[in-house]
């Protein structure tokens, strides 16, 4: 069910929790005070009846003691007429007849209080026009009306007034939330988050929990850096050491082809290696944006689009390069996002079997797309997952780990970019990365 399908008193229950709190507190108001106004109005309905029976009990016992007993007229203002049974001028009408004995209330031609009694074994029906007292009961009404909007609407505004004085920790606590939150998206995280003063009440145990589990995250996230930073510095050496010797070894000329082959497989190893020693490196830091190495995205892709262009040749692909007039010439962290562009563009060569790769760069975008064998939809939700390898890649025998995916879509979070897939089995696959407002 859409929002617009969505009842509107349910809507009014749907938003943040002070609008929530606010409307409560109104229609709480509101209720009382309408509560209120029905007893109001019943305590003055039968105070009404009551009143009217008792006056127009003893009128009606005066003027038959003093007025008919001595055969005189019924002294009776303009609001009130007097009915005496089988009289032949004032007999009781026959809508009258069959009224009880006591006070009541008749509407038909005009609206009347009665009081019928029996005295003397005569019985007498004493009328008297409520259309004076009916104008002041909707005067009354109307009063009570106005008054009970005014409740509701008063109390909406001051409840919206408490919500917004009483909520107040609770939107420091949230916009301190809101900034760690931020902060662990840059890749950084300070220590101070929710210090400060705060009331000793359960916002302020909350806050003091977040702080010290706020602190307790600071810590491992630098003890996290200086390990990854470590023992990255550590491996580089022996590498370097590695990378040259296999080096060396490629100039040698007494080599056979089998065995250059297989000094040019070490190599690419060891390039490799190299390559996620740096992205490692360029990870742990805090500021992605101004690393030692910086470079526009059209310039990263000419650096690395020969080395593409041999891997595709070497399996039969065309491999393409789309740049569009009005491409981004922001500078980023070269290494990350050059690790980015491999991952994407040589997972695409390893899973093409015939056809092309092509690599767009727009405005705000870079695309990577190929004609291989696509992703069924049961794998689409996993492709990003460490360590997963679908099921092309076990049929294909395709050798791998199953991280190249699993870490551009970490260098994406860390530089704030948005990475998606888009694929269908049999009909290729494209990866589309966003890194700016377009």
């Amino acid at each position: 069910m859409t929002n617009s399908e969505t009842p509107w008193y349910k809507r009014l229950f749907t938003g943040t929790i002070k609008t929530r709190f606010a409307f409560i507190y109104a229609i709480t108001a509101f209720i009382i005070g309408l509560i209120y106004s029905v007893c109001l109005l019943y305590v003055t309905f039968q105070t009404e009846a009551q009143l009217m029976s008792s006056t127009m009990e003893s009128t009606l016992a005066a003027i038959v003691a003093n007025d008919l007993a001595h055969d005189k007229p019924p002294r009776l203002d303009q609001f009130s007429r007097l009915y005496v049974a089988e009289d032949p001028v004032h007999g009781i009408p026959e809508h009258f007849r069959d009224l009880p004995d006591g006070y009541s209330e008749y509407t038909g031609k005009e609206d009347l209080h009665i009081f019928v009694k029996e005295i003397g074994n005569k019985r007498y029906v004493l009328t008297r026009n409520q259309d004076e007292f009916e104008t002041w009961e909707r005067k009354l009404f109307l009063k009570g009306l106005i008054l009970l909007s005014a409740i509701g609407l008063v109390s909406l505004v001051l409840g919206f007034w408490i919500v917004k004085h009483s909520f107040r920790p609770m939107d420091r606590l949230l916009n301190e939330t809101r900034r760690l939150n931020q902060e662990l998206k840059e890749g950084r995280l300070g220590s101070g988050s929710f210090s400060g003063a705060w009331e000793k009440n359960e916002i302020g145990e909350l806050a003091e929990s977040f702080q010290l589990t706020t602190t307790r995250l600071h810590h491992l996230l630098m003890s996290e850096r200086q390990f990854a930073s470590e023992v990255s510095h550590e491996l580089r050496t022996p590498l370097t050491v590695m990378s040259t010797s296999i080096e060396l070894l490629g100039n040698s000329g007494n080599l056979s082809a089998h065995e250059r082959q297989i000094v040019l497989r070490a190599q690419r190893t060891a390039s490799r290696m190299e390559e996620l020693l740096g992205v490692f490196l360029n990870l742990v830091r805090q500021d992605h944006n101004h690393a030692e190495k910086i470079a526009e995205i059209a310039e990263i892709v000419e650096e690395n689009e020969p080395v593409w262009r041999r891997e595709s040749e070497a399996k039969g692909l065309q491999l393409a390069v789309e740049i569009r007039d009005d491409i981004c010439t922001e500078k980023f962290n070269a290494i990350l996002v050059a690790s980015v562009f491999n991952n994407l563009v040589f997972n695409a060569i390893r899973y093409t079997e015939k056809g092309f790769v092509k690599v767009i760069l727009g405005k705000n975008f870079f695309r990577v797309l190929d004609t291989g064998a696509g992703i069924s939809a049961l794998e689409k939700e996993r492709v990003f997952d460490k360590g997963y390898r679908g099921k092309q890649a076990t049929r294909q025998g395709i050798v791998g780990y199953g991280l190249g995916l699993s870490i551009a879509s970490r260098i994406c979070d860390a530089l704030n970019w948005q990475i998606a897939m888009e694929s269908q089995e049999g009909a290729g696959t494209t990866f589309t990365v966003t890194f700016g407002q377009g």
